[in-house]
């Protein structure tokens, strides 16, 4: 037997289930709505950061490439002096001033050993030195008292670039 008063229990049971149900969908449509907004805000500020990416790796190739494409700028403008220098020598004239011209190439050569001294470019010893096949390429061999492998001359200088090798020196080494 069901009385009045439990059906009107059951009736109210029913509307404050269905109440509090109301409130919680609320609750979560205001929680996903506040989700939404803050998903929409990432995800434009995950296209903005992507976009400023995108222009930073096009910018520092940009800057690579024009590194590189003027990485001898500063040497060329060091080196253009002398050989305006060896232009006005060869252009001289020469008739019994053989010696002044000599001078003058001797201070030329001078003055591109200090300009490539400062480009960081310079040459290293190796006559009497052991050969040092990472330093020098043995052109030739010839008898020597000096020991065997030791450098009796150049024919060519070898350079460092800073701590690099540049030119291997080109040598004539002993042999016994």
């Amino acid at each position: 037997m069901t009385t009045k008063k439990s059906t009107k229990t059951r009736k109210s049971g029913k509307r404050d289930s269905v109440k509090s149900l109301r409130e919680t969908v609320e609750v979560l449509e205001t929680q996903m709505a506040e989700l939404t907004e803050e998903l929409e805000k990432k995800s434009d500020k995950n296209v903005r950061l992507l976009a400023e990416f995108d222009n930073y790796k096009r910018r520092t190739q940009e800057e690579r490439t024009k590194l590189f494409k003027y990485a001898g700028e500063e040497l060329a403008k060091a080196i253009l002096p002398i050989l305006d220098d060896l232009h006005r020598t060869l252009e001289a004239d020469g008739k019994g001033k053989a010696r002044t011209i000599l001078e003058g190439i001797e201070l030329i050569v001078a003055k591109l050993d200090k300009t490539l001294e400062d480009q960081g470019i310079v040459p290293f010893d190796s006559v009497g030195q052991d050969f040092n096949a990472e330093l020098h390429e043995a052109l030739m061999s010839e008898e020597s008292d000096k020991g065997e492998n030791v450098i009796l001359r150049e024919f060519e200088k070898g350079y460092n670039y800073n701590d690099k090798i540049l030119r291997h020196a080109k040598v004539v080494v002993s042999k016994s």
